[in-house]
C-alpha cells in the first residue's frame, strides 16, 4: 500500500488590512489572546492593594513600570493585528507562542513588587518578541510600501530585547535609572518604526480592542466589589443592610465608569477625524485611563478592608475613601484630556471634569466629617453620572456638524 504524501496547509501571502474594512471586528484569537491579560492585570492591582494597606505610596511608581510591561506587550500585539492579521496556521501558532510569553510576563507581574523585573519577564518578553518579528518579516517580503515599517520594527524590537537582556546584568544600583531610560526606548521606538507607514490600522477594529481591554481592567472593579460582598456573608455579626447599601454602591459606581467611557465614541472620532498622530495619542493615552481603572480596583478592595478593619490591617474609612477619590479624579481627569486632544471641537470637557471635581471633593469632605464611607461612595457617583450627561451633549453636536 502506497503511502499517501502529507501535504502541510499553505501559508498565505500577508497583505496590509483594508483601514476602510466593513464590519471589522475582533476575532476569537484576540480576545483568547486578551484571557491573558486578565491574569496579569489582577497581579499588578493586587500588588498594589497589598502595598497600600502597609501605607507604602512607592508601591505607585512600582504598580506603574509593572502595568506598563504587559500593557506594553499587549498593545504590540493590538496593533499589529489590526493592520495585517493574515490567520493563516503559521500566524496562529506565532500567537499561542504570544500568549505563552505573555503569560511568563505575567507571572513576573506576580512577583514584581517584592523582586521586581526577572529574567522570567524578560524571557516571556524575549518570546513574544522573536513570534513578532516573524511575522514583520513576512511584512518586509511581500507587502508592498511597508518595508520601512517592518525593517525598523524588526530592527527596533531585536534591539529592545538585547537591552532588557544586558540590563539584568546590570548592577542593582543602576537598575532603576536604566528601566526608566528603557521605557522611554520602548515609547519611542514605534513612532521611529513608523515614520513611513502609520495609517494603516484601523479606527473601528482599535476603539473595540481598547474597549475590550476597558471592561477587562473594570473586571478588577467587580471583583473589588465581590470581595466586598463575600465579607458581609462570611462575618455572621454585619448587618444584611450595611452590606446591600455598600455592595451597590460600588456596582453603582464601576458601572457609571463603565457607562461614561463608552459614552465616548471613540470608534467614529478615529473613523471621522482620522489623524497620524492619533495612533500615538490614543494608544499612549489609553495607559493612563487602563492603569488609574486598575489602581481604582486596587482601592475599592481597600474600601473592604475599611470594613473589616482587622487587627493585620487597621484601615480606616477616611483612608480608603481618599485613596479611591483620588483614583477616580485621577481616571476622570485622563480620560477627559483624551477626548479633549481627540474631539477638540467639545466645549463641555473642562466643566465636567470642574463640576465632577467638586462632587468629589464634597464626597471626601463628608467622610471626614463623620459620614459613613457608603454615603460618600454613593455621593461619589454623581460626579461621572454628570460627565456622562455633558459627554453626550457634546456628542449630539459634534455628529451633526460632521455630517453636515
Amino acid at each position: 500500500m502506497i503511502p499517501m504524501p502529507v501535504t502541510v496547509p499553505a501559508i498565505n501571502k500577508i497583505h496590509a488590512r483594508n483601514p476602510n474594512e466593513q464590519h471589522r471586528a475582533s476575532s476569537t484569537l484576540e480576545l483568547l489572546f486578551d484571557l491573558v491579560y486578565v491574569i496579569a492585570v489582577a497581579a499588578a492591582a493586587s500588588g498594589l492593594h497589598h502595598r497600600l494597606l502597609e501605607h507604602n505610596f512607592s508601591g505607585f511608581l512600582t504598580f506603574i513600570v509593572a502595568f506598563f510591561i504587559l500593557w506594553n506587550a499587549w498593545t504590540s500585539f493590538t496593533w499589529f493585528a489590526s493592520e495585517y492579521d493574515p490567520d493563516d496556521w503559521y500566524y496562529r501558532l506565532s500567537v499561542m507562542l504570544q500568549m505563552f510569553g505573555s503569560l511568563m510576563i505575567a507571572a513576573n507581574i506576580n512577583q514584581f513588587f517584592e523582586q521586581g523585573l526577572t529574567w522570567i519577564g524578560v524571557t516571556g518578553y524575549a518570546i513574544m518578541r522573536l513570534a513578532s518579528c516573524s511575522q514583520w518579516w513576512r511584512v518586509y517580503q511581500q507587502v508592498e510600501g511597508h518595508k520601512q515599517v517592518a525593517g525598523r520594527s524588526i530592527i527596533g524590537l531585536l534591539t529592545l530585547q538585547s537591552v532588557w537582556i544586558i540590563w539584568l546584568f546590570l548592577p542593582t544600583s543602576i537598575q532603576m535609572p536604566a528601566l526608566l531610560l528603557f521605557i522611554s526606548a520602548e515609547l519611542l521606538m514605534p513612532m521611529w518604526a513608523r515614520v513611513a507607514q502609520s495609517n494603516n490600522w484601523h479606527p473601528k477594529h482599535i476603539a473595540e480592542r481598547y474597549g475590550l481591554l476597558t471592561i477587562i481592567v473594570l473586571g478588577e472593579g467587580v471583583l473589588g466589589v465581590s470581595n466586598s460582598i463575600q465579607y458581609f456573608l462570611v462575618n455572621s455579626d454585619s448587618a444584611t443592610s450595611t452590606m446591600i447599601m455598600l455592595g451597590s454602591s460600588l456596582v453603582a459606581l464601576v458601572f457609571s465608569l463603565w457607562w461614561l467611557y463608552f459614552t465616548i465614541p471613540f470608534d467614529t472620532i478615529l473613523d471621522k477625524e482620522r489623524r497620524r498622530y492619533d495612533l500615538f495619542l490614543f494608544g499612549y493615552g489609553h495607559f493612563f485611563v487602563f492603569a488609574s481603572l486598575a489602581a481604582l480596583g486596587s482601592a475599592l478592595n481597600l474600601v473592604t478592608d475599611a470594613s473589616a478593619n482587622t487587627i493585620e490591617h487597621s484601615i480606616s474609612e477616611i483612608y480608603a475613601m481618599n485613596i479611591l477619590m483620588i483614583m477616580l479624579i485621577i481616571f476622570l481627569t485622563t480620560l477627559t484630556l483624551l477626548r479633549t486632544l481627540m474631539c477638540r471641537k467639545s466645549k463641555h470637557n473642562i466643566l465636567a471634569i470642574i463640576i465632577a471635581a467638586i462632587i468629589i471633593g464634597l464626597s471626601c469632605l463628608a467622610v471626614h466629617q463623620g459620614l459613613p464611607i457608603t454615603y460618600g461612595i454613593w455621593l461619589s457617583v454623581l460626579a461621572p453620572i454628570a460627565m456622562t450627561w455633558y459627554f453626550n451633549q457634546d456628542n449630539k453636536k459634534w455628529q451633526n456638524k460632521t455630517a453636515s
